[in-house]
């Protein structure tokens, strides 16, 4: 499970890299990717647990679930500044 400081940690590292923009994007939605996968995961713990009696642990995993659409959508947001930051400093003027 990825942790808000690990997306953080390593969109900070791909956004650093010498890579070519599109390369950027890949590496970040490739991480998205996964974030997507942990938060369908999340999703369906909090299913189950919302069908006893612990309310607590749903709060808890509604919580994380959130966080990690909140992580996921920064990620995606990285991935499109990347690629249009890439598009400007291509474009040349005659």
């Amino acid at each position: 499970m990825l942790t808000e400081f690990e997306v953080r940690r390593r969109i900070a590292a791909i956004r650093a890299s010498r890579m070519s923009p599109m390369r950027k994007a890949k590496m970040l939605l490739r991480l998205s990717k996964s974030l997507n996968r942990q938060a369908g995961s999340l999703h369906q713990a909090c299913a189950r647990i919302s069908q006893t009696s612990d309310r607590n642990s749903a709060a808890g995993l509604n919580r994380m679930a959130a966080n990690t659409q909140m992580l996921l959508s920064d990620v995606k947001d990285a991935a499109y500044e990347v690629i249009c930051l890439g598009r400007r400093n291509t474009i040349s003027i005659t």
